[in-house]
């Protein structure tokens, strides 16, 4: 995909997970995520010996479900 379509799809993720709710999508699975309201952010370049160069970016937050399954449908 072009930078700017990678770029759509980042705001597009961060918008929601501003809102509270993130479901993703891959053909038939998907799968709706709650982020807490506090969250810890990591981010890491990695730069790879065939010379490809990577940015990973990691959100956790607590599971609070209380034993709930993770549904995907």
């Amino acid at each position: 995909m072009s930078r700017e379509e990678a770029s759509e799809k980042l705001h597009s993720l961060a918008d929601k997970i501003n809102e509270g709710n993130v479901e993703l999508k891959s053909g038939q699975d998907s799968v709706s995520l709650s982020p807490a309201d506090q969250l810890e952010l990591e981010l890491e370049v990695e730069e790879e010996e065939d010379g490809d160069v990577s940015i990973e970016v990691e959100l956790e937050w607590p599971d609070n479900s209380e034993g709930a399954s993770l549904e995907i449908s």
